[in-house]
């Protein structure tokens, strides 16, 4: 499949979808600012519930604006297979686990529009390394996203278990759906040769974290599982932001975490079932260019 190549036109819709977005998160930022300082100054439990309540409904407005900036000016065709009306049901749980695998920057836009618009805040473990990009960073901060630091050294391994337990916990507490990317990174085909995948289109999935949240939840906690497709080759985040990515595919199932059994093998047979279902959407979806944003 070719690519068509980006125009400068392109470009400058990127870079205005860009600016949108960042104006948006900008302009509910104090909002945000406020009611973290409400909860340490404080630190009772009826403060803790109404600036839940509000930081949850800015989130969403935020949210429903991107969601009207794709759909309405970028005009992106998002095709959706959710038999089991899983969307739906979503209105009226607050505490799904979510995971994902991982191909953009984008991946995060999609979801929100998909899941936050009209259901839970979306919740999701970042790289440490997120906290250093202005205005997100900031948003993950006063969010209080779990952080991990994916470094590869046991201090690193300990601190991000602990984060993904600490996650797992906090979904009684409060509502909300926590998203797991199980591959760790964003897909590459250079990554899968690196990493030996045995898959075509996915990395292997690193089943720790996802094992640790899964030991600490509920049998009757909603586990979603959400596969991606780009129709085009070169799917990156700034091509998304441009318009250019004419439909992305999106498939969605779910299970109970009673229900999953073994984490490490109900996860690869996810992976499995996933690869196969990007292979028949997008035979040639690999690329050997990273995203660049």
């Amino acid at each position: 499949m070719n690519v068509r190549p980006l125009s400068l036109f392109d470009h400058l819709v990127s870079f205005l979808s860009f600016f949108v977005i960042t104006v948006n998160l900008l302009f509910w930022l104090p909002v945000l600012v406020l009611a973290a300082a409400a909860r340490v100054l404080f630190p009772f439990k009826i403060i803790e519930r109404y600036t839940f309540s509000l930081v949850s409904h800015v989130y969403k407005m935020a949210v429903n604006v991107d969601k009207w900036w794709f759909t309405h000016v970028l005009k992106l065709s998002f095709s959706i297979d959710d038999g089991e009306g899983i969307l739906e049901q979503l209105k009226s749980s607050d505490n799904p686990v979510i995971i994902c695998n991982h191909r953009s920057w984008f991946d995060i836009f999609l979801l929100q529009t998909l899941f936050s618009s009209g259901g839970p805040l979306l919740r999701f473990l970042v790289k440490e390394e997120l906290l250093k990009v202005p205005v997100l960073g900031w948003v993950c901060y006063v969010m209080n996203f779990p952080r991990l630091k994916r470094r590869g050294d046991a201090a690193s391994r300990r601190n991000d278990m602990n984060a993904a337990r600490s996650a797992s916990l906090e979904l009684g507490k409060t509502p909300g759906a926590l998203l797991i990317f199980p591959e760790g990174t964003r897909f590459s085909e250079s990554k899968r040769l690196a990493r030996n995948s045995p898959f075509q289109y996915l990395l292997k999935p690193k089943p720790g974290g996802f094992s640790a949240i899964h030991s600490l939840l509920a049998s009757d906690v909603m586990m979603i599982d959400v596969s991606i497709g780009y129709r085009e080759q070169e799917a990156n985040c700034w091509r998304c932001m441009s318009g250019a990515v004419s439909k992305i595919e999106v498939k969605i199932s779910s299970s109970s975490a009673g229900e999953v059994g073994d984490a490490v093998e109900w996860l690869d047979r996810q992976w499995e079932k996933k690869d196969a279902w990007l292979a028949s959407i997008s035979p040639r979806m690999p690329t050997e260019k990273s995203d660049p944003v």
